[in-house]
């Protein structure tokens, strides 16, 4: 008998549960349908206190009001008069805001040419133009001008400051990989501009409804919801003043809601394509609801025995053939078509390489010095690196490790001193402190954008199968925002791999690496150093101790002790 009675509390407790849970999910519809019935009950109130429909109309007249106007023959043409002008205004201000920002952004003289007029239409009343307008232009064109106008320094403000805040780090790998303009601005400014352009065309979509009806019923123009309201005015029609005002708002709210599920299908197929494998999340996007951030994936750790880990790295070593210097073939095989890394290419790797060899350096620092804030961290350096060989940068925090490198890269400028490039400009690359990594694109479009030439589909399963050997399989299907720490490193590893350089710079490369992805990635490195120039900094002993047991010909620089 306790039994069932514990039974059946249980079970009333469950439902509950239950009922709370359906109610906690419908409270926002719930919420919102008591606000609008507490708001018809005060309007009903209102007009029963006034009694004058002519000040204020009962709901019900308005509503009755509201459907003559739709069963009218006239409707459809008024509606959709407004609906064109309003429309096209906007959609000319959208291109043309986009367009003039992306201009700006490397022009300081076209964005100075540009600063009065856009000061001078977000300060000046729109009636003052209206009213200067019907000078110049047809009455029946007027709503076009003025939304175009009230639009324009919206987006063109929105856009600009989204593209002048892309990632100064983003910019500087897509100069270090020489990603063309056109690549940059797809896949590093535009990403970074939608948020920005998604809240211009909501605010745009509001104001250019407001200010095309007002440039309506000042300019009269025929057959136009202005003109109606114009009119049902004039001839204290009260009830039709508030029935059109009513077909305002919801035209205006359906536009919105229409172009902002068009807007937001395009900007997620930029900003982050992989939502379209989780139908879920990616409907929930369109209609403006939150999506769930997905928690970055979490991977077994390491051991920690060496033995064990070294086990482990020889293992997929073994089925990681060498690279190719062909930037067309995958960078490594698949398991199956597999050949022994470490035999093919330990011997030919520790063979010494000459210093010079009877060949120009890569990259060669004469005096260099550089100062930050009136503080010295290079002074006189000189340093020559040539293919095959290994430059080892160790050195304490704050000694000029990483602002060496910058030179190397030419991100940055000695004060004195040159950095020079005696064979001409190498190809370069980099693997930095941060993985510098688009977020919102999936692991091999990361990897893909880096590659000389056009990123064509048939790369992407070769960069698949190259993130599977360093154990990413979810290269397609997920953003890197989603990863781990250590699945972003390996993918900014296989970026700079993958491109083949002739100077490939690595500025802390392991941060983040366990044993077994530190032993693979020193094979792949080896496996490209007789025909690369190679600079590292760490400042962690057993990674030099690596270094020197996988290289033969390193050459250490102390910076900064």
């Amino acid at each position: 008998m306790q039994d069932h009675v514990e039974q059946t509390t249980e079970q009333t407790v469950t439902g509950w549960t239950r009922v709370r849970r359906i109610a906690g999910k419908c409270r926002i519809p719930l919420y919102l349908l008591l606000s609008v019935a507490v708001w018809f009950a005060l309007w009903q109130y209102e007009a029963r206190k006034l009694g004058n429909p002519v000040l204020l109309p009962y709901p019900r007249d308005v509503w009755k009001a509201l459907g003559e106007l739709l069963r009218s023959a006239e409707f459809t043409a008024i509606l959709f008069g407004s609906l064109k002008h309003i429309t096209t205004g906007f959609a000319m201000a959208l291109v043309c805001g986009c367009v003039l920002a992306v201009i700006c952004r490397f022009s300081d003289f076209a964005e100075m040419l540009l600063l009065p007029p856009m000061k001078l239409v977000k300060t000046v009343p729109v009636v003052s133009f209206i009213i200067l307008l019907l000078l110049w232009v047809n009455p029946a064109r007027i709503s076009i001008v003025i939304s175009f106008l009230i639009v324009l320094p919206v987006v063109y403000a929105n856009v600009s400051r989204g593209i002048r805040e892309t990632s100064p780090e983003l910019l500087e790998m897509a100069r270090v990989f020489r990603i063309p303009f056109l690549r940059r601005l797809r896949y590093l400014y535009i990403p970074n501009t939608v948020p920005y352009a998604t809240a211009a065309v909501s605010t745009g979509l509001s104001l250019c409804w407001k200010a095309g009806i007002a440039a309506e019923i000042i300019g009269l123009s025929k057959d136009s919801i202005g003109r109606q309201l114009y009119d049902a005015k004039l001839y204290l029609d009260t009830a039709n003043l508030f029935a059109w005002t009513v077909v305002v708002i919801l035209v205006s709210v359906l536009m919105e809601w229409t172009i902002m599920v068009v807007f937001r299908a395009a900007a997620v197929s930029v900003t982050d394509p992989t939502l379209w494998y989780r139908p879920r999340q990616a409907l929930r996007f369109l209609i403006g609801l939150p999506v769930r951030e997905e928690k970055p994936t979490e991977e077994p750790v390491s051991t920690g025995n060496v033995a064990d880990d070294a086990s482990d790295a020889a293992s997929i070593a073994n089925d990681t053939p060498a690279a190719s210097d062909d930037t067309s073939q995958p960078l490594f095989a698949t398991p199956d078509d597999a050949v022994q890394l470490a035999s093919a290419t330990s011997d030919a790797a520790k063979q010494p390489v000459s210093a010079n060899g009877g060949a120009e350096a890569v990259v060669e620092l004469r005096s260099v010095s550089k100062s930050f804030n009136g503080r010295s961290v290079l002074e006189n350096v000189s340093v020559s690196l040539h293919r095959g060989e290994i430059l080892l940068i160790t050195g304490p925090s704050g000694g000029g490790k990483t602002t060496m490198l910058r030179c190397m890269l030419g991100l940055v400028r000695p004060d004195s001193g040159a950095v020079e490039y005696p064979s001409g400009k190498p190809h370069m690359a980099a693997v930095f402190q941060e993985d510098r990594l688009c977020a919102g694109l999936p692991a091999w479009k990361n990897v893909a954008i880096a590659l000389p030439g056009r990123t064509k589909r048939d790369r992407r399963q070769q960069i698949l199968d190259d993130l599977a050997v360093l154990g990413i399989d979810d290269g397609a299907r997920k953003p890197v925002k989603a990863f781990s720490g250590g699945m972003k490193r390996r993918v900014a590893w296989l970026r700079a791999l993958s491109v083949k350089p002739d100077l490939l710079v690595l500025d802390e490369p392991f941060t983040g690496l366990d044993a077994v992805r530190k032993e693979l990635l020193l094979e792949l490195l080896r496996s490209l150093s007789n025909e690369t120039a190679i600079a590292i900094v760490t400042h962690n002993t057993s990674e030099i101790e690596k270094i020197y047991a996988y290289f033969k010909n390193v050459v250490r620089v102390n910076q900064g002790a």
